[in-house]
């Protein structure tokens, strides 16, 4: 499987200011969300490989065709990581906003 999110150790995920501690998932609820999220993304991943690796055949490494290719398909693997941040954040957003209201927290 590939890793599209940063370990939760790096991500700096912590409450966010004005968030309190309480309300902030832990650890190991953002690893289970980051798994979820990368298993669900993974056919992306897997058609980007597939279409690297059908535009690379019979091209030779460093010829102007090699690196568009290999171009398009770092391009590609940005904009999946992009969702894959993106779902996460939101996630994490409307998990603290439910456990917000759960405690009966004040909520904007």
């Amino acid at each position: 499987m590939t890793t599209l999110l940063a370990p939760v150790a790096e991500q700096n995920v912590g409450p966010a200011p004005g968030i309190d501690e309480d309300v902030e998932p832990d650890a190991q609820w953002k690893e289970a969300l980051k798994r979820r999220i990368e298993q669900g993304l993974q056919s992306m991943v897997d058609k980007v490989r597939q279409e690297r690796d059908t535009g690379l055949r019979g091209l030779r490494e460093g010829t102007r065709e090699y690196e568009m290719v290999i171009r398009a398909y770092n391009t590609s693997m940005d904009r999946v990581r992009r969702i894959a941040e993106e779902q996460f954040s939101q996630e994490l957003k409307i998990a603290r906003f439910e456990r917000s209201l759960a405690l009966g927290k004040e909520v904007e």
